[in-house]
Parts: C-alpha cells; structure tokens; sequence
C-alpha cells in the first residue's frame, strides 16, 4: 500500500476533502525526465500540461486509483511506486481538492486516451514555462 509513504500529518487531513487526486511522476530511465500530458481542446481545463492524475473512485485504494489512471491516461503499466513526492490542496468546481503524488516507473510505451492530445518527456527545469500555477506548486516551483 502506497499510503505508508505519505507523512501522517497528510494522511490524517484526508477526510476533510470533497475529493482525494493521485498523481504520478513517470521518469524516463535513469535520468530525470518525466512524462508531462497536455490535455485535450474539449476536456476540462484545455491545452494545460499536467502529470497523470485522476481522482479516487469509491472504495478503491491509492495504489489502484493510481495504477488505474496511469494505464487510461498513457497505457502504461505501473512497475512501481517508489516514494511520495508531495501534496498540493485546490478548490475545483466548488470542491475542496488535495492532489497526492508520487514517484512511479512503469512499462511500455505512451499510448494516450482522447482526454490528452500530446506528451512530452522532459525535465521540470526545462519545461516549467508550459506549466500553469498549480503544476508549479506541484513541483515546489511557486
């Protein structure tokens, strides 16, 4: 279970969000790459570059709700999860929202869903001009 990551000054504000987002950052190899999604011109937020992500279902666990994710946004199969990297609270639709990532490897090759329209392998440094305020504060950049 991959809620043993995550410091428990986290775990236990968790019950007071509408809803609970896993995220996972997918590194390229041994360099510090990773997968950057840019979602598609009809889906909500349109043409935004965001790691994958996705929210909880009902009565699924973290690791399911991330692997689950993964493979429908990349088709890729998690192999993987190697630690928490943070998380980053949000007000969307009028919820109240926490955004729990994680470092992931996975396996295969990206095959995106229609909900995104084009990925990019890179470091944050090197792509953080794309990114909008939240995945700024996802990475500690803002």
């Amino acid at each position: 279970m991959i809620e043993k990551y995550i410091p428990h000054s986290v775990i236990s504000k968790l019950k007071n969000y509408d809803r609970v987002v896993v995220g996972g950052l997918i590194k390229a190899g041994h360099d510090s790459k990773i997968l950057f999604l840019k979602r598609s011109e009809g889906e909500f937020m349109p043409n935004v570059w965001e790691i994958p992500s996705g929210g909880m279902e009902y009565d699924e666990d973290m690791q399911t709700a991330l692997s689950r994710e993964i493979t429908e946004e990349t088709g890729m199969i998690v192999i993987e999860i190697s630690g928490f990297v943070g998380a980053v609270e949000y007000q969307a639709i009028g919820q109240s929202c926490i955004q729990l990532n994680f470092n992931v490897l996975c396996s295969g090759h990206v095959c995106l869903s229609s909900e995104h329209s084009d990925f990019a392998w890179s470091t944050i440094e090197s792509f953080k001009g794309n990114l909008d305020g939240f995945m700024l504060r996802t990475f500690g950049l803002q």
